[in-house]
């Protein structure tokens, strides 16, 4: 009888360890949606994960943010727009902004108030957004850089 109370005892045991499932929520990265790149002196690349609106006081932004393939840095792009359509997003008129960091860090900014970066939104579909950007950021030193050959798609 014991043996028998024993044997039911780590059946049970072993169905209760093996019908758990453990919990990703936390630890899950969203899905790639899309892809970015971008030249200061080495070539930066990554996934985009997001792609929303976010509203604030007078005007939206379209906000593409990602990752580098290894997790290490963050990718942000944003466009001032309520909505976003085929065209020239311009930083010297307060249309857009770009920001590359790692660890809460800034490693590349660009804005109005650094110098000139343009964002070129070349195809927008339903499927696909593509575009294009480049110009001049300051770098963690307050240095000011050129971010070249920038490019991005949303699939």
């Amino acid at each position: 009888m014991k043996f028998f109370k024993l044997s039911v005892f780590i059946l049970a045991i072993t169905v209760l360890f093996n019908s758990c499932k453990k919990e990703y929520s936390s630890e899950h990265l969203l899905d790639p949606i899309g892809s970015w790149e971008f030249r200061e002196g080495s070539l930066y690349s990554g996934y985009l994960d997001n792609f929303h609106t976010s509203t604030g006081v007078g005007t939206n932004a379209q906000l593409l943010t990602g990752k580098t393939f290894d997790n290490s840095a963050d990718f942000e792009l944003k466009l001032f727009t309520d909505s976003l359509k085929t065209g020239t997003y311009s930083a010297s008129q307060f249309q857009c902004s770009f920001l590359y960091s790692s660890g809460g860090k800034t490693i590349y900014e660009a804005n109005g108030l650094i110098g000139e970066f343009v964002v070129n939104i070349t195809t927008i579909d339903s499927m696909h957004i593509t575009g294009t950007f480049s110009g001049t950021a300051a770098d963690k030193s307050s240095n000011l850089v050129q971010i070249l050959e920038g490019k991005f798609t949303i699939q």
